[in-house]
């Protein structure tokens, strides 16, 4: 099996991270980069112009929060992001400045 090795992963990590916080626009919609989820790998968005309402434990609805998306990143055979083969447009950083692959 070829398993992408420690070094790799961390440094594909590394430069995921630097996304938390930049804006994005996917199908139209402009989000910001909540998180990522390192061993998928995927991105988390955050809706900055549309709520849901968000329903406590006993599905009671109290309060609107801002909508999420989880986005899986395919990867290349090498195991690089292939942030090209997503509808992601980063905004506020290139995938130069990151490292990761367009």
């Amino acid at each position: 099996m070829n398993e992408p090795r420690t070094e790799d992963l961390e440094r594909r990590n590394v430069q995921l991270r630097k996304l938390i916080g930049a804006r994005a626009r996917y199908h139209g919609i402009i989000y910001e980069i909540l998180e990522i989820i390192e061993d998928e790998p995927a991105l988390v968005l955050q809706d900055e112009g549309h709520s849901t309402i968000q329903a406590d434990q006993h599905g009671d609805a109290h309060r609107r929060v801002p909508s999420t998306v989880t986005i899986h990143l395919p990867l290349t055979p090498g195991g690089a992001i292939d942030l090209a083969a997503t509808e992601i447009e980063l905004l506020d950083a290139s995938p130069e400045e990151t490292g990761v692959t367009a």
